[in-house]
C-alpha cells in the first residue's frame, strides 16, 4: 500500500471515530450538553484532530445527521427492494422506515434535536434523499396505475411530514413498539384511499 493510501485511510478512520463517538454522545446526553473536548475524548483523538475535519460543534451534528439519515435510507431502498409491485414496494419501503423509526439515534438526533440545532429549512435539505425515495415510489405507483392522485413535490411534502410527525408519535411513546404498530395500520388505511376504485 502507498504512503498516499494508509494516510487516507487514517484520515478517513479519524473522522468515522469522530462521527461514532459524536453520534453517540448526542444521542445519550444531547446537544447541548455534549462538548468537544468530550467528542474528542470519546474517540481517542486530540481536539485538534477534531477542528481539522469539522470546522465547528454545529458542523460536527450536521454530518451526524447526514449520516443517520442515509442510513435509514439504506434501510428504506433495502425494504423496498424486495418487491417488484410497485404497491408493495411501497407498502414495505414504509415498513422499513417505522421499523428505524424505533432506531434511538434517529429519534434523538435527526426528528428531535436537528430542527432546534440546524433550523427546519436545513433540516428538509439534510432530508432530500428521503423526500427523493417517497417521490420515486409515488411515481412508480401513478405511472402503474395505482395511485388516483397526480404525483406532485406538494404531496409527496404532505405525505413525508405525515411519516415524520408518525415517526414523532411512536419516540414519545411509553410503549414504542404498539405505537409503532398502530402507525402502520393508520398509515396503510390512509394510504389505500389514495388506490383507484372502492376503499379496502
Amino acid at each position: 500500500m502507498t504512503v498516499k493510501g494508509r494516510r487516507q485511510e487514517y484520515v478517513e478512520a479519524t473522522r468515522a471515530a469522530l462521527l461514532d463517538s459524536a453520534s453517540e454522545l448526542f444521542t445519550e446526553k444531547g446537544f447541548a450538553r455534549t462538548s468537544l473536548d468530550e467528542i474528542a475524548a470519546a474517540a481517542r483523538l486530540t481536539k485538534g484532530a477534531l477542528y481539522h475535519h469539522f470546522a465547528s460543534k454545529q458542523a460536527l451534528f450536521e454530518h451526524v445527521v447526514l449520516e443517520v439519515n442515509d442510513r435509514i435510507a439504506e434501510m428504506v431502498v433495502e425494504g423496498a427492494a424486495e418487491a417488484e409491485a410497485p404497491w408493495v414496494r411501497l407498502t414495505q419501503g414504509l415498513d422499513a422506515f417505522l421499523d428505524a423509526c424505533l432506531d434511538r439515534e434517529y429519534q434523538h438526533i435527526c426528528l428531535q434535536q436537528a430542527p432546534t440545532v440546524l433550523g427546519p429549512a436545513r433540516c428538509r435539505e439534510l432530508e432530500a434523499r428521503m423526500m427523493n425515495l417517497l417521490d420515486g415510489l409515488l411515481q412508480e405507483l401513478a405511472a402503474s396505475g395505482e395511485l388516483r392522485l397526480r404525483p406532485t413535490p406538494l404531496l409527496t411534502r404532505v405525505l413525508f411530514r405525515m411519516l415524520s410527525e408518525a415517526a414523532l408519535a411512536i419516540g414519545e411513546a411509553g410503549d414504542p413498539e404498539v405505537v409503532r404498530i398502530q402507525v402502520g395500520q393508520l398509515i396503510e388505511e390512509l394510504l389505500h384511499s389514495m388506490r383507484p376504485g372502492p376503499p379496502v
